[in-house]
């Protein structure tokens, strides 16, 4: 069980919907350290998501930092880890369980309603490339902890058809007439017949389907889940990743597919995408002894299949934020900017949807 110690900060609040976030004071660890519980109130109610759930989705977060710290020689960028502890509900009362790891300070954390540059995605991409070589050195034992029903399990459970009505129902009115595409204004109608359940299952056992060989994926390789330092001349450093809660066997493309369609504008996807890919294969090649698990051909087909998902999640999830933040902002240049920036980035998804994918 986690001591007693002075909480400083719920940090994680409106931060993430799986886990509690505390800054709390440890001398032990040398001040100020971050404690991670799991489970959300929030998305307990709204997604009906059961301690079961929350505690296999906090244990495989133990065992990713557990094979990250026992492969420190992957390089792997993360924050340093003070104490792991499993969740067990087979216990009464229930054992929550708990991390405990470094508080990075110098962090601007980021959304998906901001935009990376290409260059600046890369060493992150080359992290990532080094994580899914992990997989091929774990034991049996190791393999068993992982999950390989995560993207059939989490996606089926949060579009629901109720949230779906309420994600995609953020696109009526005034939003859609800021697209001035047609092509991006037909495919909000599409949205919905995507994120279907019988989709989830074929990209779920997409390796098995492809023939593509499985790696250890992140899960949620969006840039929330990566730590940047804002440097003075106003780029964007890449410190560490965070959030190993939804790591899973499956196929590289879906963490490469999230992290692009979330941290890149429009345009800058488009000119960047193979680019990105090839420094990911190279990268992934040589983490791997000099043989990479599949082909490049291969990568970038797995790509877009995988593009259909998390293209359409980011089309179906991120306006209502978007919405908010809009209207939190005075109006004027600023406010215009930042509009602009976001449709940018929803039309070419959505057009690239239409355009690369049958339905």
């Amino acid at each position: 069980m986690v001591a007693e110690y002075e909480v400083v900060e719920d940090v994680g609040l409106g931060k993430g919907m799986l886990s509690t976030m505390q800054l709390i004071n440890a001398e032990e660890y040398g001040g100020k350290v971050l404690l991670k519980i799991p489970g959300c109130d929030g998305t307990r109610e709204r997604f009906l998501i059961d301690d079961n759930t929350f505690c296999t989705l906090h244990n495989t977060e133990v065992a990713a930092y557990t094979f990250l710290e026992r492969h420190q020689e992957k390089n792997i960028s993360y924050p340093k880890v003070y104490e792991l502890e499993k969740m067990d509900t087979s216990v009464d009362p229930i054992k929550p369980g708990h991390i405990i790891m470094e508080y990075m300070r110098d962090i601007t954390h980021m959304y998906c309603t901001d935009n990376l540059k290409p260059e600046e995605l890369e060493d992150a991409v080359k992290n990532l490339a080094r994580f899914h070589s992990i997989g091929a050195d774990l034991t049996e034992e190791e393999s068993k902890e992982v999950v390989r029903d995560f993207v059939k399990s989490w996606f089926t459970k949060l579009f629901i058809q109720s949230n779906k009505d309420l994600f995609i129902g953020n696109w009526k009115g005034e939003l859609t007439d800021l697209l001035t595409s047609e092509v991006a204004k037909e495919t909000i109608g599409k949205l919905d017949g995507i994120l279907t359940p019988e989709n989830f299952e074929k990209w779920n056992d997409d390796c098995q389907i492809s023939g593509v060989q499985e790696v250890l994926c992140h899960g949620d390789y969006s840039f929330h889940n990566l730590l940047y330092q804002k440097l003075p001349d106003g780029s964007f450093k890449f410190r560490a990743i965070v959030d190993f809660q939804s790591v899973n066997w499956g196929n590289a493309a879906q963490d490469l597919t999230r992290l692009f369609v979330t941290a890149l504008g429009g345009k800058d996807r488009r000119d960047s995408e193979d680019r990105l890919l090839k420094v990911y294969h190279d990268e992934l090649t040589a983490a791997s002894g000099g043989k990479a698990p599949f082909t490049f051909e291969q990568l970038q087909k797995s790509y877009a299949r995988f593009f259909q998902l998390h293209g359409a999640i980011v089309c179906a999830v991120t306006p209502g934020l978007f919405l908010t933040y809009l209207a939190d902002r005075e109006d004027g240049p600023e406010k215009d900017a930042f509009r602009d920036k976001m449709m940018e980035k929803y039309q070419a998804l959505l057009e690239d949807l239409n355009r690369k994918h049958d339905f």
